[in-house]
């Protein structure tokens, strides 16, 4: 086991809202030595909730382990506003967590949390991301395999993803460049799930890699990035003075989670992963370090 499974469920969550900081950099803010500016602004966009419902979620699985949110939520009560692909994944990311070790369960979940959603390559985006951030927690996530893997779930070969993660792999077969893979699947919003991918799979041991590459092409996908290479490094691969940006920022790029520190997303994480794991009291202080894993990743020496 390369990493615990506590690492694993803070660093999606983490790079996901590191990814998402990072959205709102300028091209020319990236420096060598990655100097993050603490004064990094959060989205002033209508659909910054989307992360706060991602808390919800979260809090929900945890105190009832099931996904006690949906259509009665406040921000599903406007069905006719534009939706946000990108956001409503963050959104679902504590299912994709929660379920990792059981695909019916994942599956069936990610499907009805978007059940109010009509939109085919929305909800095919969610399986896509949730399930690719499950192989990675079981530690099965391999560069080759992944996006047969990832179109199997989505069960949706006609959808205009499904073929753009196919050509995603073709592109990364040919290692082909980032200007390449942008060229080829376009800059049109339909095409950044693909790109996220792309930019995480051609760099899948490097976080930093990753999330600067696709915050640099194509800010709005950074998010995501992050979120998937977070699943698949841990916390230790995120830049120590990134994460601190989280917290000392004085615009507070965790509000849109409805935090205040880094330290409030680790203690959410915790929770989830103690209450997947059975613990019986979550809120009880562990003073040995334990070792979590999936059925059957963890075996005798």
């Amino acid at each position: 086991m390369r990493y615990s499974l506590c690492s694993r469920f803070r660093g999606t969550l983490l790079g996901a809202a590191v990814g998402g900081m990072l959205t709102h950099t300028s091209r020319d803010f990236f420096t060598v030595n990655t100097e993050i500016d603490a004064n990094i602004s959060s989205s002033t966009t209508v659909d910054i909730p989307w992360e706060r419902l991602g808390t919800a979620v979260a809090q929900s699985l945890i105190q009832k382990e099931i996904v006690d949110v949906g259509p009665g939520y406040p921000y599903f009560s406007n069905t006719s506003r534009t939706i946000n692909p990108i956001k409503v994944i963050l959104a679902s990311l504590p299912i994709a967590l929660f379920y990792h070790d059981n695909e019916t369960q994942l599956q069936s979940n990610l499907r009805q949390f978007v059940a109010w959603q009509h939109d085919p390559e929305i909800v095919a985006g969610i399986l896509a991301v949730g399930y690719a951030i499950a192989l990675s927690l079981q530690e099965k996530l391999q560069t080759a395999s992944l996006i047969p893997l990832v179109v199997r779930f989505i069960e949706a070969p006609q959808l205009l993803l499904t073929q753009q993660l196919i050509q995603v792999k073709s592109l990364l077969e040919h290692q082909a460049s980032l200007a390449k893979a942008v060229a080829v699947l376009g800059e049109q919003p339909s095409s950044a799930i693909a790109l996220a991918f792309y930019c995480f799979l051609s760099s899948r041991e490097d976080f930093q890699l990753s999330v600067k590459r696709a915050a640099i092409w194509k800010p709005h996908i950074s998010s995501i990035t992050g979120a998937l290479s977070g699943a698949y490094n841990a916390t230790y691969s995120i830049p120590v003075n990134w994460r601190l940006a989280l917290s000392c920022s004085p615009h507070k790029p965790l509000a849109v989670w409805g935090m205040h520190s880094e330290a409030e997303m680790l203690r959410l994480c915790d929770s989830l992963v103690a209450v997947w794991s059975g613990a019986y009291n979550h809120t009880g202080t562990i003073d040995e370090p334990m070792a979590i894993a999936a059925p059957h990743v963890i075996r005798p020496r």
